[in-house]
């Protein structure tokens, strides 16, 4: 599995890439992981998306009224 870095990192403050969307450990131990672990990895790090990107959707609902 390729790796999901788009080269757009930068940490929030619960440590996970504003980019990938993966923790600081998921990041660190990539080239370790078994394939398997990299696709629960990934799956993790798009449910992440998903939730952030809610957030934003539901900030920006809010702002609105």
């Amino acid at each position: 599995i390729k790796s999901p870095c788009i080269k757009h990192c930068n940490l929030n403050t619960n440590g996970v890439c504003n980019g990938c969307f993966r923790t600081t450990q998921e990041i660190s131990n990539w080239r370790t992981m078994s394939e398997k672990e990299k696709e629960e990895a990934t799956l993790r790090a798009k449910d992440r998306f998903r939730a952030a990107s809610l957030q934003v959707r539901n900030t920006r609902s809010e702002n609105d009224k």
